[in-house]
């Protein structure tokens, strides 16, 4: 519905401080990227119908899908909504339906005011004579409709105003026979409110009614919306003018309405808002334009030509001013270039002087450092040695402590050997005296003893060679994977793993040696180095690695 006149649109707009519209201009922008499945979807709904009426035989049903035929392409596609109110009226003579008649005449009147050709238009409704009542508020309303396109497209002061006059008499008209359950009804209060009985906020009322309960992607709320932008600009909000012109746009392009101004009004304000929006603009009208040839409305195509050169022109001469800016940029920064190579060059030159004096004064600083250091090494070589000596003394005092634990560990396990050994021989020497050789046997067979002595012995090794290298635990760790990495069951004892390597460490290499140290199989014995090798980070040095462990004792 166009409500504002293209003189209006040219006028100088006032700057807008506080709007930013830009997420809804971004939101704009998305959906023009959209159009195609916009249009794909609106031919397939119309698709739809053709084939309804195709497979349709009732003739009263026939021209119900023609006449949503014309509605689907009233604001689509000029053309055909004109074929289809053609196709419909003349349907409707040869069925003698009077109703269907009167309809498609109306639509015929609407589509032809659209294309500009009013006195046409005005003529097919004169040409009524009579009307059923719910066809009333419609052919009223086309009437306003079609003198308000006449007012907007004179824009004088001697037709304007008449043909303007005329239309709120038809709206007025209209408002008589308007169906208050109709959802649509509230903006045509609103439209009353603006051109019959002017009250602008009354109107608003009614327009933001509309757009609380319609769905974004209808007609009536792009409608709604731009006939809100227009109410807001009378007073002068230019930012809530923006807003809802965008709203207005957003909704003409998801429903797909190719007979649409706010898109071509948002252009104009865009262009006469700043330069900043130039090419958003110029992106807007040329849409505005694809949309005009298709739809097929020369009046439109006229009226967008005559901003489009505009627009166009001022954007070319934006685009070429920011041109000649970046080539002078481009010159200045090029000779920036230059001055800054040349002085390179200099600072280069003055480098290379320093660079000889600064090798010059280092040979005699270095001269004199050689002589100090001469004098220094005299000096300190003897404190060095002194040093070195002091903390080998510590370290034997510390190695010949840590023999006297280990020579009183050994002594004392030699000792219980000892004193176990006198024994046994003792028990040895009364079984045979007392000619119990079966019960000698069966004590000398029993596992027992040995198990002791296992036990005694491994409790001694762990500790001695725990005590010999206490970072022995630690350092083999880390030559193992972290999932593969053994744990002590208790702190003073070694695992068989463990144990294993420690004899390794102390030289044990032969499998069979550590088995019979270890009181385990050979197999056994086996299996736990081939089980830690395989967790080992480096498989290949694993076993010389061991064998470095704790070279130095803390």
């Amino acid at each position: 519905m166009r409500r504002i006149h293209l003189l209006g649109l040219l006028m100088t707009f006032a700057t807008v401080c506080s709007a930013d519209n830009s997420q809804l201009l971004e939101e704009l922008d998305h959906a023009i990227s959209k159009r195609e499945q916009f249009v794909n979807s609106k031919k397939e709904k119309i698709d739809f119908l053709k084939k309804k009426i195709i497979n349709e035989t009732d003739s009263t049903a026939i021209l119900k899908f023609t006449d949503d035929l014309y509605n689907e392409y009233y604001v689509f596609k000029f053309d055909s909504a004109m074929t289809y109110a053609n196709k419909g009226l003349a349907l409707a003579v040869s069925q003698k339906n009077e109703h269907y008649k009167t309809l498609f005449t109306i639509h015929l009147a609407e589509i032809l005011a659209i294309g500009g050709l009013y006195s046409e238009a005005i003529s097919h409704l004169d040409n009524i004579r009579e009307i059923e009542k719910n066809l009333l508020f419609k052919y009223y309303y086309t009437y306003f409709s079609i003198y308000s396109y006449w007012s907007d497209y004179c824009s004088d002061q001697k037709f304007s105003p008449l043909y303007r006059q005329k239309a709120n008499e038809n709206l007025k008209s209209a408002m008589q026979y308007a169906d208050e359950s109709d959802p649509i009804f509230k903006f045509y209060q609103g439209e009353q409110n603006v051109y019959v009985e002017p009250d602008g906020q009354k109107a608003r009322e009614f327009y933001h009614n509309i757009l609380n309960s319609a769905d974004e992607q209808s007609r009536i709320y792009a409608m709604a919306s731009y006939a809100l932008a227009g109410n807001y600009r009378v007073d002068g909000d230019e930012e809530k003018y923006e807003e809802y012109l965008i709203h207005a746009a957003l909704s003409d392009l998801k429903c797909c309405t190719m007979e649409n101004l706010a898109l071509q009004s948002l252009a104009v304000y865009l262009f006469q808002k700043s330069e900043e929006h130039i090419g958003r603009a110029e992106r807007y009208i040329n849409v505005s334009m694809e949309d005009a040839k298709f739809y097929n409305n020369r009046l439109r195509i006229i009226e967008i030509s005559r901003i489009l050169p505009q627009i166009m022109n001022t954007y070319q001469d934006i685009t070429e001013q920011q041109n000649r800016h970046l080539c002078y940029a481009i010159g200045v920064i090029s000779l920036l270039v230059v001055a800054l190579l040349f002085t390179a060059y200099l600072i280069y030159r003055q480098n290379r002087k320093l660079n000889a004096r600064r090798h010059e004064l280092a040979e005699s600083n270095q001269q004199l450092t050689d002589l100090n250091n001469q004098l220094a090494v005299s000096n300190g070589h003897q404190a060095q040695l002194n040093n070195q000596l002091q903390e080998l003394n510590e370290r034997l005092v510390y190695t010949n402590k840590h023999r006297e634990r280990l020579a009183n560990i050994y002594i004392d396990l030699c000792a219980k050997y000892i004193d176990k050994l006198a024994k046994y021989q003792t028990l040895v020497k009364r079984k045979i005296k007392a000619h119990q050789e079966q019960e000698l046997l069966q004590t000398i067979s029993s596992t027992r003893i040995s198990e002791e002595d296992a036990a005694t012995f491994l409790t001694r090794f762990d500790k001695a060679f725990q005590e010999l290298y206490p970072t022995f635990i630690e350092e083999f760790n880390a030559l193992l994977t972290e999932d593969g990495r053994i744990a002590q069951k208790s702190p003073h004892t070694l695992t068989t793993e463990l144990r294993t390597f420690a004899l390794i460490r102390l030289g044990v290499k032969s499998t069979a040696d550590i088995a019979g140290l270890l009181f385990l199989s050979n197999q056994t014995i086996y299996n736990c180095r081939s089980v830690t090798k395989n967790k080992a980070i480096n498989k290949d040095t694993f076993d010389d690695d061991v064998m470095r462990l704790c070279t130095v004792i803390r």
